[in-house]
């Protein structure tokens, strides 16, 4: 039963919903969103989000401190991988073809490490500011692109930082919670006939390449757009729609990536605006819920192999090991060991136990023989490789378990 004080649909503020999934994570110890939430579907728009009562302030701190977009390897918005370079030189090109001006004042909201800044000054934008919640990112933005780079959350930015011709939310708004108080301040911050950019990830194709299973439904994503709902989203805030499409990108495992967009410029403020009920998302979801579980289920005979009684390392503390910890097969283990390679997640506990990094591995195995579990399932086969050559100079043969081979089956 969903309480009435649960949220609010996201972009029409309907409290009428029902319950597609529920998501169940175990994450780090005294993360607001321990435990999971119901995926929901509004019945006025059809809007697909997480139900969920954590608060924008949670998500601030979370993004602040423990966010993983500081990280060079493992982050997406810095240009470091070429995969992630050419994306970010796209959607520059794509508003350079559209943006006239060359002197026009740009913002990029969640600028992470300044990777769409450096490739708009490439082509000729000298007037290109940052904003993000992150220390490291603002320091790494202001040494690699040169420019204006804010340490400010969305919703704390403050007045004295001026209008612009352009604000841009590239991959942000299915991280925030008040999405209505977000436009709004994208309004504030725009001059009378300004242009904002926002892309998402594109949820009505979710199903077409899954790169581990409910991956896009996560403890970071808690909005899930279409172009229907990136409609309504921008013409019920008083945007007009300039170009809304799709597209479609490689990511750094060389997967195809679907993504929605919107380019608008800001008009009059509407009022009882007419949503447009989106009705082909649901069985897009539905799709990938469905392909999602069967994943699953293959996952979970994998882990029922491994014997009760040996102790497990988990190598990879990322989205799915935390859905990984929620399944029935490791949720009920009581020897577990955790290991990441990315410095934010070091040191923090899952059940007290704390994440060591993973050059601690081969150390901790000559202690204790354990199972390796490699949860990454796109790059489970170099993970592997790497341990098995750093564990064959000690003459050691770990086993390990990986579940790449249940993606062969999800070829669309």
């Amino acid at each position: 039963m969903i309480n009435t004080h649960d949220r609010l649909c996201p972009i029409c503020s309907s409290d009428e919903k029902k319950i597609l999934e529920q998501i169940r994570f175990t994450l780090f110890d005294g993360h607001p969103m321990n435990g999971g939430y119901a995926l929901v579907q509004c019945g006025k728009c059809g809007f697909i989000y997480a139900n969920t009562n954590v608060t924008q302030g949670q998500l601030d701190i979370y993004y602040t401190e423990l966010s993983k977009y500081e990280d060079k390897v493992v982050s997406t918005g810095s240009g470091y991988s070429q995969n992630d370079r050419d994306r970010l030189f796209a959607v520059a090109k794509f508003l350079d073809q559209n943006i006239a001006n060359k002197s026009a004042r740009i913002l990029d909201l969640g600028c992470a490490n300044g990777g769409l800044l450096k490739e708009l000054k490439n082509l000729g934008f000298e007037n290109v500011v940052g904003v993000d919640p992150s220390h490291a990112c603002v320091v790494m933005a202001r040494e690699e692109v040169g420019c204006e780079v804010l340490q400010y959350s969305l919703f704390d930015i403050p007045d004295n930082i001026g209008k612009f011709d352009v604000v841009i939310l590239s991959h942000v708004l299915e991280h925030v919670f008040d999405i209505d108080k977000a436009m709004a301040i994208v309004r504030h911050l725009l001059v009378d006939g300004g242009v904002a950019y926002i892309e998402c990830p594109d949820a009505q194709h979710y199903y077409k390449v899954i790169h581990a299973p409910l991956q896009e439904f996560n403890s970071e994503h808690i909005n899930h757009f279409s172009v229907n709902s990136f409609r309504n989203l921008v013409l019920s805030k008083g945007f007009e729609e300039i170009q809304i499409g799709e597209k479609v990108f490689k990511i750094a495992s060389d997967q195809d990536y679907h993504a929605v967009y919107a380019l608008s410029r800001k008009g009059a403020e509407v009022n009882n605006f007419a949503f447009e009920f989106d009705t082909s998302i649901s069985k897009a979801i539905g799709n990938y819920i469905f392909e999602s579980k069967r994943m699953f289920a293959e996952i979970a005979d994998l882990l029922k192999e491994i014997p009760q009684d040996t102790t497990i390392a988990l190598y990879g503390m990322g989205q799915f090991s935390f859905k990984l910890l929620s399944t029935y097969e490791l949720a009920h283990r009581t020897k577990l060991k955790f290991f990441d390679n990315n410095k934010i997640n070091v040191g923090n506990t899952i059940g007290r136990i704390a994440v060591q990094h993973g050059d601690e591995l081969l150390q901790e195995y000559e202690k204790e023989k354990f199972t390796i579990v490699v949860s990454s399932l796109i790059h489970e086969m170099p993970i592997r490789n790497s341990i098995e050559a750093r564990f064959k100079e000690k003459n050691h043969f770990p086993d390990i378990v990986g579940f790449s081979r249940v993606l062969r089956r999800t070829d669309h």
